[in-house]
């Protein structure tokens, strides 16, 4: 071998050392069409395979359309009979059908049998947000209005952890028309995926209600109905005991509980949906039923800040005397998740 043949052969020898370590293989779908796209394949819900090529943005297919999907990732498998592993998507086996790779074994499925495969949950997560309303008038009519709403969600492992603080304050002429102090804190611990036990616990004040306080403790029962990238869906049951102070009686007893948590995320989380109500029965006195609902949406404005209009919704059947059953807000402000 002559020195410019050593010479080459020595420069292709140090570039593929070079490149070859960085080179990734990406995911692949091949379509009934003959196309084949690659990139990083996100999950399969709804009958549609999502996929993020090298060049653009995440988009998703019909998964009728599909041949065969080729995934280096291990998903969290559920078909069409209600099956559930963990598995790798290694491509067709035959027409009609994906391999599946779940704890070394092989198994081949109908393609259409696969309702939902989504990456696993990280161990810790968090979702945190925080809204401010705030209206000031002065003139004819001199007013304040001030709502801070702030929520997060944590996720450890196979404990979820979700609390929400309300503080509104509002003021008409020099004159407090509302004084609402609301925290609620809930545990859930994921015992067997959906279903969770947990607990949770509440506190309550509102001197313009002549509510002097009202502490609530009780256990829970739930189940999470839609869990997705994009969807989170979680209701729960419950009983606890309540302590109340209201209209300068003091009062206390079992109650029943019932809470619900809707979230959608569109146009990849710049427009986020939210919708939240607590029941809570009172077992004791003239048998209260207390209703507490929060709705509304979030738009996206830059980086982490948004705006949000929401509508809140807070009754009760036995309220003190002279006082209304209901009190209602519509918000519009700005927040910031974290």
């Amino acid at each position: 071998m002559n020195k410019l043949a050593r010479s080459n052969l020595f420069t292709t020898l140090l570039l593929a050392a070079i490149l070859l370590p960085g080179i990734v293989i990406a995911d692949q779908l091949v379509m009934k069409n003959g196309d084949v796209i690659t990139g990083d394949v996100g999950k399969i819900e709804n009958n549609k395979v999502y996929i993020k090529p090298a060049y653009g943005s995440e988009f998703s297919v019909d998964l009728a359309e599909v041949v065969s999907i080729n995934a280096e990732k291990v998903f969290e498998v559920e078909l069409e009979d209600g099956r559930k592993m963990s598995a790798q998507i290694a491509g067709s086996a035959a027409e009609g059908e994906q391999t599946l790779i779940s704890d070394g074994a092989e198994m081949s499925v109908n393609t259409m049998m696969l309702t939902q495969a989504a990456q696993p949950a990280p161990y810790y997560s968090r979702s945190s947000h925080v809204d401010l309303n705030m209206t000031w008038n002065d003139g004819n009519t001199d007013s304040k209005n001030n709502l801070l709403f702030a929520d997060t969600r944590v996720r450890v492992g196979d404990h979820r952890h979700l609390a929400e603080l309300t503080i509104a304050r509002d003021k008409t002429n020099d004159v407090t028309t509302k004084k609402q102090d609301l925290f609620r804190y809930s545990y859930n611990w994921l015992l067997s995926d959906p279903w969770y036990l947990g607990a949770t616990a509440s506190y309550e004040r509102d001197p313009i209600k002549e509510l002097d306080h009202r502490y609530m403790a009780g256990v829970l029962f739930g189940r999470d109905f839609i869990k997705d990238s994009n969807r989170f869906l979680t209701a729960s049951i419950g009983i606890g005991y309540s302590d109340e102070k209201l209209a300068g009686i003091s009062d206390s007893g079992a109650v029943g509980l019932w809470n619900l948590i809707y979230e959608h995320d569109f146009r990849e989380g710049a427009l986020s949906f939210f919708h939240n109500h607590n029941l809570n029965y009172q077992f004791y006195g003239d048998n209260n039923t207390i209703l507490k609902t929060n709705t509304g949406f979030r738009f996206d404005v830059i980086g982490s800040v948004y705006t949000s209009i929401s509508f809140r919704y807070d009754y009760e059947t036995d309220p003190a005397a002279g006082k209304k059953k209901y009190d209602t807000t519509l918000a519009v402000g700005i927040g910031a998740d974290f």
